[in-house]
């Protein structure tokens, strides 16, 4: 019989299960992801980013997802033209740029802000924060690397 702790575990996993069975994926993409997992931690939210461990085994799982984390970029964003930035955005691992749909409008080889800013963080050692990463996102946004698919407002995250 399970204690109370391993079934708490137990119905974890299986509610990961049914995520990654469940997940929607559109019809015209053919990405593979890794299974949903939590990590069980008795920490508190605060505390948990000084843990290596727990660190570690999110890093890992992020090296396994859609964006993969680089751990050590030696690119600076500082040191870059436009230029060289679209091009790097292009990149095998750079932002998803594809097709997406936003209330029965359909905007082809687009990209959305949050992606743009996760891939800044990651790939920029000079770009520490997600807040850092929106700011040099509107900054190129007024430089005209990108715009907004209706010119609406400046980039979001998220």
């Amino acid at each position: 019989m399970l204690n109370e702790e391993e079934a708490r575990m137990l119905g974890i996993d299986k509610l990961a299960e049914m995520f990654t069975k469940l997940r929607w994926q559109p019809p015209d993409e053919k990405a593979t992801y890794p299974p949903v997992r939590f990590l069980a931690t008795t920490l508190d939210p605060a505390v948990c980013v000084l843990d290596e461990g727990l660190m570690d085994q999110l890093d890992e799982i992020h090296s396994q997802g859609p964006l993969k984390k680089k751990m050590k970029s030696e690119r600076e964003i500082a040191e870059m033209s436009p230029a060289s930035i679209a091009k790097a955005m292009r990149e095998e691992d750079g932002v998803p740029i594809k097709f997406h749909q936003w209330h029965k409008a359909q905007y082809p080889d687009s990209f959305i802000g949050s992606d743009l800013v996760s891939w800044l963080v990651r790939e920029f050692s000079d770009v520490s924060t997600r807040t850092h990463a929106t700011e040099l996102g509107n900054k190129l946004l007024e430089q005209g690397l990108f715009e907004h698919c209706r010119g609406k407002h400046s980039l979001l995250d998220g």
